[in-house]
C-alpha cells in the first residue's frame, strides 16, 4: 500500500494511505433562484395551478449529468434573508449573517487552516461578514444587474505573491462591469445574460492566474450569479427558463477550465423559484410561494476527480452541502455549529488524530501495518479504503499511556485522544461525584421528613 508522510513541524503530520486525486481546489457556482426541477432530467415541474410547465431546453449541462454526482433531492429550510448563502457556508439551518462572522463557523474558516485560499465573486449573497470571510472578494455593491457597481475587497495575508494578480484582474472586472451591461439593450433578456456573465468570466480569468502564477495554492472558490432570480420575477417563467438555457451554455468553459486543472465544480442554488402559471411572474419567500417544491429543492451538482458519476435519490438538507463539499476535499473538520449529516462520495476516506501532546502513532488493518508516525500531536491519514476494519494504536511520550480503538470508517472524522488524570481517584470521578451528590440530596430528604414526624407527634 502506498504511504507517504509529510511533517510540517509545528502543524501537523500528513499521511496519504492510499490514493486519493483529491482535487487541487473547488469552484462552488451558486446560481440565486435555480431549482432543481428545471435542470434534472429526473425530474418534473408544476405551476402552483397545477399545470406542467415546460422545462427549459438544454444541451450541455445532461452531458454533465453523466460525469457528476447527482441529487434529487436536496431541501432547503424556511426561507429569510440571506438564508440560502448562509446555510450553505457554515452547514447549520438558522444561520444568519452574525453566525457567518463567528471563529470557525464557516467553511472558508475550516478551508483556510488546511492552507486553501479563499476567494469569492459576488452578485448576491455579499454580506459584510460573507466578504470578509474570504481572502480577496469581487462583488456588486448595488446588486443591480441595470447599474452594477463592482467593488474589490482584501481580508487575507497582503504579502501573497498571487493577491496583487488577482487584485488588478478584479479591478479591471470592475471597471468594465458597468459598460459591458450598458452595451446590451435595457429591458432586454441580453442585459440578464451579460449580468451572469460578469462573475463567470471572472472566475475563468482569476483560474488562469492561480494556475499560470501559483500552481502550488489549492483555493476554495465561491461563484455567485443573481440574473435569474430576477429574470424570474421581472420577466415571468418565459425569462426564468431563458435565463437558464444560457446558462447551460455559458457553464461549458467554465466546466471545461475546472477539467483541465484537476478542480472540482460544484453547482448549487440558494432557493428555487415558483410560477402561478407560465405566464406569470415568479417568487420565492413569500407565503405564495415558499413552500412549494419548486422553490425549496435545490440543485447539488458534483463533478470532482475523486468521485465516480453517481445519482442520489435520498433526501437531503441544504445544510449538509458544507460537509459533503469538505469530505470531497477530504477534509475531517467541520465548522463549528455544523449540524449537517456526513455524505461520503468518495471511494476513499480520512482521520484527523489528536492528541494533548506529543505522541506516537500506528494504524493497521488484519494485523498489518497500514501507517505510523511520531514525534506529532497532530496525523491526518487520507486515503483509507471505505467500510474496512482498522485498529487505530496511539502511545503519548511523556506518560506512556497507551490508547486504543479499532474503527470502521465511512466518512470523515476527527479522532481525540483523551489523556487521564492519574491522580484522579474512585473518590473523585465524575460518576462517584454523582453517586455523592444523590446521597446527600436522599440524606437531606430523609432528614426533612423525620423532622416534620416529630413536629407532628410533638403535637
Amino acid at each position: 500500500m502506498l504511504c507517504i508522510t509529510i511533517n510540517l513541524a509545528g502543524c501537523a503530520t500528513f499521511i496519504e494511505a492510499g490514493n486519493t486525486n483529491t482535487p487541487d481546489g473547488v469552484v462552488v457556482l451558486v446560481v440565486d433562484g435555480l431549482g432543481n426541477g428545471y435542470i434534472n432530467p429526473e425530474l418534473d415541474i408544476k405551476a402552483i395551478d397545477d399545470s406542467v410547465l415546460k422545462k427549459p431546453c438544454l444541451s450541455n449541462l445532461p452531458e454533465i449529468y453523466n460525469q457528476a454526482a447527482i441529487f434529487d433531492s436536496v431541501y432547503v429550510p424556511e426561507l429569510k434573508g440571506n438564508s440560502g448563502h448562509n446555510v450553505i457556508i457554515t452547514g447549520n439551518r438558522d444561520a444568519d449573517d452574525t453566525m457567518v462572522g463567528y471563529d470557525n463557523a464557516s467553511i472558508y474558516d475550516v478551508v483556510r487552516k488546511h492552507g486553501y485560499l479563499t476567494i469569492g465573486i459576488f452578485e448576491r449573497g455579499d454580506s459584510e461578514e460573507v466578504v470578509a470571510e474570504n481572502d480577496i472578494v469581487l462583488h456588486d455593491t448595488t446588486n443591480s444587474i441595470n447599474e452594477p457597481v463592482m467593488q474589490v475587497e482584501i481580508s487575507g495575508n497582503k504579502d501573497m505573491n498571487v493577491l496583487p494578480l488577482l487584485k488588478k484582474e478584479f479591478e479591471s472586472h470592475a471597471s468594465q462591469a458597468l459598460s459591458r451591461v450598458e452595451s446590451t439593450p435595457s429591458g432586454t433578456i441580453q442585459r440578464y445574460y451579460t449580468y451572469n456573465k460578469l462573475a463567470i468570466d471572472a472566475a475563468m480569468d482569476s483560474i488562469s492566474i492561480l494556475e499560470n502564477e501559483d500552481r502550488d495554492t489549492k483555493y476554495f472558490m465561491t461563484v455567485n450569479i443573481a440574473a435569474l432570480e430576477t429574470a424570474g420575477i421581472y420577466r415571468g417563467y418565459e425569462g426564468y427558463s431563458q435565463c437558464i438555457e444560457n446558462l447551460d451554455s455559458m457553464i461549458v468553459p467554465l466546466y471545461k477550465k475546472c477539467q483541465e486543472n484537476n478542480l472540482a465544480l460544484v453547482i448549487t442554488s440558494d432557493h428555487g423559484m415558483a410560477f402561478p402559471d407560465a405566464e406569470a411572474r415568479g417568487g420565492a419567500k413569500s407565503d405564495k410561494y415558499a413552500s412549494a417544491n419548486e422553490v425549496r429543492n435545490v440543485p447539488l451538482i458534483i463533478l470532482s476527480p475523486n468521485i465516480k458519476q453517481q445519482r442520489i435519490q435520498e433526501t437531503i438538507g441544504q445544510e449538509d452541502v458544507a460537509p459533503i463539499l469538505l469530505s470531497t476535499l477530504g477534509i475531517p473538520e467541520r465548522p463549528s455549529f455544523c449540524e449537517g449529516k456526513e455524505k461520503n462520495l468518495k471511494e476513499s476516506a480520512a482521520i484527523k488524530v489528536m492528541s494533548p501532546s506529543i505522541t506516537s502513532m500506528k494504524l493497521s488493518s488484519s494485523g498489518e501495518e497500514v501507517c505510523s508516525g511520531s514525534n506529532d500531536s497532530v496525523y491526518y491519514i487520507t486515503g483509507l479504503e471505505k467500510n474496512k476494519q482498522y485498529t487505530l494504536e496511539t502511545v503519548i511520550d511523556s506518560s506512556g499511556k497507551t490508547y486504543k480503538e479499532t474503527l470502521s470508517i465511512e466518512n470523515e472524522r476527527v479522532i481525540e485522544i483523551k489523556e487521564k488524570d492519574e491522580n484522579q481517584d474512585s473518590t473523585t470521578s465524575p460518576e462517584n461525584n454523582m453517586h455523592l451528590v444523590g446521597g446527600i440530596l436522599i440524606g437531606v430528604i430523609n432528614l426533612t421528613g423525620l423532622t416534620m414526624i416529630f413536629r407532628i407527634m410533638r403535637n
